[in-house]
């Protein structure tokens, strides 16, 4: 009877045994690779909602990217307001200069030398055709350029692509300075010859006028930079809460991972020390037995 428990006691024992070892192994393979789904079958319906903020994932690197060449874009745009700003402001200062009556033909001659290079200056940052610009040659390649874009052209419609959903676009700024005050500073007539220079009538209201124009240009680019800059950290928040989202879908929680096979050793252990005993007392009985 006695030998019959023991053996009863043993086969339950290493029964248990049994049921331990797949469940180390799983602990163990969750450990190693850092998963806590290792195979399909323990969320399927978590690894469906992992794959589609994957795919997410994947879009909002896309805008990311939309945004920063947007934010670059606005960032080259403002450098070349500001020096044709500097531009125009130098023109005032040449018209002023050369207003001084007491000053020679000679003298006067060489502020209208520079009052022209610097509209040859803007007019090759904002380059046109010549049915836009006049004069006997247009300017296909225009100095001020992003992505081989003129910046200072009329618009083609371009808009950014800011957020996940299809109505979430930008238009881009149009500034258009081939027309209005500044585009009158660089026109030329049929020979070529500035229509605007020291000498013409209203020249110090034009160039005050000019000045408005890149300056309200200035301000609608900062606008949109601003903007942009906003939307973009709305993006890197939206990736930073889904990685956390899909983290505690797949990631494993390596510190109650390592406790579970902690108690899973010590079970198994004291499974194989009880077996071990179990055997160990059968085989006493069986000597007795014998030498009975």
């Amino acid at each position: 009877m006695s030998s019959l428990n023991l053996t009863q006691q043993s086969l339950s024992l290493a029964a248990g045994l049994a049921r331990l070892q797949p469940k180390s192994d799983s602990v163990s393979a969750r450990i190693s690779s850092g998963q806590r789904i290792d195979r399909p079958a323990v969320d399927s319906a978590g690894l469906g909602q992992a794959a589609k903020l994957d795919a997410q994932q994947t879009r909002l690197s896309a805008v990311q990217v939309n945004l920063q060449n947007g934010i670059s874009r606005m960032q080259v745009t403002s450098g070349q307001l500001g020096q044709i700003s500097k531009i125009l402001t130098r023109m005032g200062e040449i018209t002023a200069l050369a207003s001084n009556n007491l000053q020679n033909a000679k003298d006067r001659s060489l502020y209208q030398a520079e009052f022209t290079q610097l509209q040859d200056q803007m007019r090759q940052s904002i380059g046109g055709s010549t049915a836009e610009i006049g004069g006997t040659v247009g300017v296909d390649q225009p100095t001020a350029k992003f992505n081989d874009k003129a910046l200072f052209g009329p618009s083609s419609g371009e808009s950014l692509s800011i957020g996940l959903q299809a109505d979430e676009q930008l238009a881009l700024p149009t500034l258009n300075f081939r027309i209005g005050a500044i585009g009158d500073l660089i026109k030329q007539d049929a020979t070529g010859a500035y229509t605007f220079n020291l000498n013409t009538a209203g020249i110090p209201a034009a160039l005050n006028t000019a000045l408005d124009q890149a300056s309200s240009g200035a301000a609608t680019i900062g606008a949109v930079q601003s903007r942009l800059e906003f939307a973009s950290g709305v993006v890197t928040t939206a990736k930073t809460n889904q990685e956390a989202a899909i983290s505690a879908i797949r990631d494993a929680d390596i510190a109650a991972e390592v406790t579970s096979l902690s108690r899973l050793q010590i079970l198994s252990e004291s499974h194989n020390a009880m077996l071990a005993q179990a055997r160990d007392a059968s085989g006493n009985i069986l000597k007795l037995l014998g030498r009975g």
